[in-house]
């Protein structure tokens, strides 16, 4: 082997070894964030047990009882803009669709209404959203955006969703994140790699990076592969969310 590939295949198994180094680091919020909504997602459940053991229903009012978990869940991530509960069909019997949510606000949190009137021409059809769809037809997680909530705060936000299930699908439990809060979580991670490193969504666009050669918000023109283009090692992040991170040599 010449000093030259000797050089390049060194360089690219420390580019390798970086990005692993650094996608762990990418996971960790976001397994933060899951976990935050696990609890709130085995609140549900318990919830629900508890009243079916004892009255044989699960009702609204049941529900409304998880707001203590969702305020304190909600209140321990800075970058939520809202956390709540979702809620499957059928699994009310007083109300085929409903949401427990808590928006946050400057003085705390307060309940979000949505219109959720399947008549309506304006309604919150959040059983046709993909995060929704997510845990009531996979089963999974989900980490959707980012894009602007206009149904919410109205802002830039990624909406992350945890599925409730026991024996049968609950409803999801979800987390806005703003995007201005939880995007420096991110670029931390990043930050320290002896590589410019981009994080991309799943519609390949930009979501952190550790350098201006690639503009937050951006959208690359297609998903960055290993050794090709000006890419020297790429990986996916993982936990449901399809996003990648990539690695480039020096501009």
């Amino acid at each position: 082997m010449c000093p030259d590939n000797a050089t390049a295949v060194g360089g690219a198994a420390r580019a390798r070894d970086e990005l692993e180094i650094l996608l762990e680091r990418v996971r960790a919020p976001l397994r933060e964030v899951f976990g935050r909504l696990e609890v709130v997602a085995s609140e549900v459940i318990a919830l629900r047990r508890a009243a079916l053991a004892e009255r044989g229903v699960f009702t609204v009012a049941d529900l409304a009882r998880i707001k203590p978990t969702v305020i304190e869940q909600a209140t321990a991530q800075p970058a939520a803009d809202g956390f709540g509960f979702l809620v499957a069909a059928g699994v009310l019997p007083d109300r085929d669709r409903h949401i427990e949510w808590w928006q946050r606000t400057g003085t705390g949190f307060a309940p979000l209404r949505l219109n959720l009137d399947p008549s309506s021409v304006d309604v919150y059809e959040y059983f046709e959203m993909e995060w929704f769809v997510a845990g009531r037809d996979h089963g999974r997680r989900a980490v959707f955006g980012p894009y602007v909530d206009y149904f919410g705060a109205d802002r830039y936000v990624f909406t992350v969703t945890y599925p409730a299930i026991d024996e049968t699908f609950l409803g999801v439990a979800g987390a806005d994140l703003q995007v201005s809060r939880f995007e420096p979580l991110l670029l931390n991670a990043l930050r320290g790699a002896t590589h410019d490193a981009v994080l991309i969504g799943s519609e390949g666009r930009v979501i952190a990076a550790n350098t201006s050669r690639w503009l937050v918000g951006s959208r690359l023109r297609k998903v960055p592969r290993t050794a090709e283009g000006e890419f020297i090692a790429v990986g996916e992040v993982g936990l449901d969310s399809d996003w990648v991170l990539a690695l480039a040599a020096d501009a």
